[in-house]
């Protein structure tokens, strides 16, 4: 009778655990970073980040992509809330807006919209002109493709997401 009772407890704790656990850390699933997270979804069922960039994908445009998959991993662990004044979104704007034909996509994105999201090689992505790299003052030699009205900013190297910027398309 106790290897029943010990048995039932043991079920549920393991049922139960997963949803418990990612509630207790305040993480949703897919590892999310909650301070940059919203409520809406990639097109996999992940939260999507709606601003967001990375420290390492800013400030680090030449590093090289490892077999380990060493800058995918640092690109996402330095993910951090992107911090624009409205006049630098303005200025951001106002040159893609100048761009001949940029990369858009007006549907939901074919990759998750999170900070070292892989984007697939069938995208189609433009080089961030150099006019937006002295705005954010980072991402020299990168790349970028819009998404319904975000700006996506791509690293050279990994085609890992470095920046999200919503609000310029």
């Amino acid at each position: 009778m106790a290897g029943g009772i010990v048995a039932a407890v043991l079920f549920v704790a393991v049922s139960i655990w997963p949803f418990v656990t990612s509630n207790q850390l305040g993480t949703p699933k897919g590892g999310a970073n909650p301070a940059t997270a919203s409520d809406d979804t990639g097109s996999r069922g992940a939260p999507a980040q709606q601003s967001a960039e990375s420290t390492v994908g800013k400030n680090d445009p030449s590093g090289q992509e490892d077999s380990s998959g060493g800058r995918a991993r640092a690109i996402k662990e330095s993910s951090h809330a992107l911090q624009l004044d409205p006049q630098q979104r303005d200025q951001v704007k106002n040159i893609i807006a100048r761009q001949p034909a940029p990369p858009k996509i007006d549907k939901k994105a074919p990759f998750e919209m999170m900070i070292g999201a892989s984007v697939p090689r069938q995208v189609v992505l433009k080089d961030l002109p150099a006019e937006v790299t002295q705005v954010l003052n980072g991402y020299w030699g990168d790349q970028y493709v819009l998404v319904q009205d975000a700006l996506i900013i791509v690293d050279q190297h990994s085609a890992r997401i470095v920046a999200i910027v919503p609000g310029v398309a």
